[in-house]
């Protein structure tokens, strides 16, 4: 599809958790109080800055829709196609993304069918919750209808109100105009209908592996957390935050910003100026929209790095660069995320066999 975001080599910001894990929980234990204030609230609060469109029209992503007929909704599916892969209907001009600069873009060029309704990469953003400007991942829209609230900081109650901030973002869609209510209620229909794809055994996951890496991310630990959100000695699973049907609790939480950017993405902050962090994604879908995390800093680490995205690991050395699917999303598994979440954020203790099969369970969601 023609103005389509693509991957370029850049920086890489490097998180040994193979190789340096004891380092980083050092570093977790002495920078992480229980409740990281954030160090500019409310300063941005009353900051208006060059990425908020002021139309003559009124926000209509607020409030609730109508009362469609199923006849209705159907046509709003049809309508929600259409304008989703259409770089025209909202009026758009060149996007002033620096991965999509000057091209004339849809809600298709980050969410690209082909990758999981995702990109596989991070942009920058704006307005975000707390910040005029951040770097964030491309969500992935699959299944997206249970995963409210929406945004990595929890932003918008409602996928109209997520579809409208990309919209009339000047860097994301940059539309001339307003998206009307039809419109956003037209996206929202759409979207409810991009289910995840069954995931196949023997291809993308190891099925016997699977039942034992589900058995292993629902059975509590107890568990060391630096950021103090846990208090000590807590009995947590992986299933605590990833939870129920959709393996999302909805809520945000502090993380070990390892990459490095609490001044310019805190995520969620709460009514106290404290740092809540990035809300739970759903893990539905997982192996098709690696990279990982609201900045796509775990990620496979033979893949080319996108804005200052990317990782190491054991694997980085290993050529097939650049893939999808479930072989990258499985080496960014196990170089980065699960080590991470092993050592550095809750100190689980796993040992490598049973990393290896929590990967294939989440593989296989």
């Amino acid at each position: 599809m023609s103005g389509r975001c693509f991957r370029r080599p850049g920086l890489l910001l490097t998180v040994p958790m193979v190789f340096g894990a004891a380092a980083f929980l050092s570093f977790a234990s002495s920078a992480a109080p229980a409740a990281s204030p954030d160090p500019l609230n409310p300063v941005f609060k009353a900051v208006e800055g060059p990425f908020r469109q002021k139309f003559p029209e009124t926000d209509q992503s607020q409030g609730p829709s109508p009362n469609y007929t199923e006849a209705e909704r159907q046509q709003l599916i049809a309508e929600g196609k259409d304008l989703f892969f259409s770089r025209t209907a909202f009026g758009q001009q060149p996007s002033q993304g620096p991965l999509v600069f000057n091209q004339i873009v849809s809600c298709a060029t980050c969410h690209d069918p082909a990758l999981g309704f995702a990109d596989g990469l991070t942009h920058p953003v704006g307005p975000v919750r707390e910040r005029e400007l951040a770097r964030r991942q491309s969500p992935a829209l699959l299944g997206v209808e249970h995963t409210a609230p929406y945004g990595w900081d929890g932003r918008n109650p409602s996928l109209q109100a997520q579809a409208r901030g990309a919209i009339v973002s000047p860097l994301e869609m940059h539309a001339s105009r307003e998206p009307t209510r039809r419109e956003l209620d037209a996206l929202t229909e759409f979207q409810k209908t991009l289910t995840v794809p069954k995931a196949v055994p023997g291809k993308e996951y190891d099925a016997a592996r699977a039942a034992r890496g589900g058995v292993l991310f629902r059975t509590p630990r107890k568990v060391t957390d630096p950021t103090g959100e846990f208090p000590a000695g807590s009995m947590v699973a992986c299933s605590t935050c990833h939870a129920g049907p959709f393996f999302t609790d909805g809520k945000p939480h502090r993380s070990l910003v390892v990459t490095g950017d609490p001044v310019l993405d805190p995520g969620q902050v709460g009514s106290d100026g404290a740092i809540l962090g990035f809300h739970t994604p759903s893990l539905l879908g997982l192996r098709l929209t690696a990279p990982f995390f609201h900045d796509g800093s775990l990620g496979d680490p033979t893949t080319p790095s996108n804005f200052l995205s990317g990782s190491a690991g054991r694997h980085s050395l290993d050529g097939d660069i650049g893939g999808h699917g479930a072989k990258v999303a499985r080496r960014a598994l196990l170089d980065n995320v699960l080590p991470f979440y092993n050592t550095v954020r809750f100190n689980f203790g796993f040992s490598e066999e049973e990393l290896a099969d929590i990967a294939e369970f989440l593989l296989s969601l």
